[in-house]
């Protein structure tokens, strides 16, 4: 078991929730801002700026969309002198190490894997997840920044579209036959459809017919997966002009409707 609280670059401390609680320990290390990215209560909002967005410590978690925030976050409180930034999860080990590395690349321009390196020197039991290491790795492909037109920033965009249109498949259990909570359409695509290394890949599409009976629509939700697969990095994405594009228009848009 590692400390409570470590420190990890100038004025950037990383720990768990142990050390969130601990307000002398806040105090001995002259914390005044925290970011929280688990569902542990912000225990002292008048005694530290709080900045919290709940994660799950899932491989599925799309958290690439959320780094300038905390990096803004951390770059405010710093540019006041005698200001410290704590960072913290439940354990310390993923959430919080993954924006921690996130910070550390955009600070000093380097990859994951010296981002990582320089973390874990410093609190040696980081082990962010698969999912979030292959986001990381696309932060730096993205050269830290999520605005733009290369073609990482169009396979970024797509992954926000899907993820969004994932956010639908809460309300498609009317397409499952048995209407069973536990066997929720989203597990079954997510486990079809991976993300890796910013591309979208497929693993066969069979294990889709097993969500319903009802044929047409069975058919349906897998053309649309499909779809989903093959216009993943469609050429004339747009950012600027995001509903007329053909990925949106036969693959997104189709499900939202369906799952309405």
């Amino acid at each position: 078991m590692g400390n409570a609280i470590d420190p990890v670059d100038h004025g950037l401390f990383l720990g768990n929730a142990k050390g969130s609680s601990d307000k002398e320990l806040l105090k001995k290390h002259n914390i005044t801002h925290i970011i929280n990215v688990c569902y542990e209560p912000n225990r002292f909002r008048k005694d530290f700026v709080y900045y919290q967005h709940k994660l799950y410590d899932s491989h599925e978690e799309f958290i690439l969309p959320e780094f300038p925030k905390f990096i803004s976050f951390v770059e405010g409180a710093l540019k006041k002198k005698g200001n410290n930034v704590f960072v913290h999860c439940e354990k310390g080990v993923s959430r919080s190490a993954t924006i921690v590395i996130a910070y550390i690349m955009y600070k000093y321009r380097i990859n994951c894997d010296q981002a990582y390196q320089f973390v874990q020197e410093n609190r040696p039991e980081i082990q962010p997840n698969k999912g979030f290491l292959q986001q990381l790795r696309l932060w730096a492909r993205l050269r830290y920044n999520l605005n733009g037109n290369s073609k990482c920033h169009q396979e970024y965009q797509n992954l926000c579209l899907i993820n969004n249109a994932f956010k639908c498949f809460g309300k498609i259990e009317a397409i499952n036959a048995d209407n069973c909570k536990s066997c929720q359409i989203f597990q079954d695509i997510t486990k079809t459809i991976s993300v890796k290394n910013g591309f979208i890949t497929q693993k066969k599409a069979k294990k889709l017919s097993k969500l319903t009976k009802k044929k047409r629509k069975k058919k349906k939700v897998e053309e649309l997966i499909s779809n989903c697969v093959k216009l993943s990095t469609w050429p004339d994405y747009s950012a600027s002009n995001w509903e007329n594009n053909k990925f949106y228009k036969e693959c997104l848009l189709p499900i939202q409707k369906l799952v309405k």
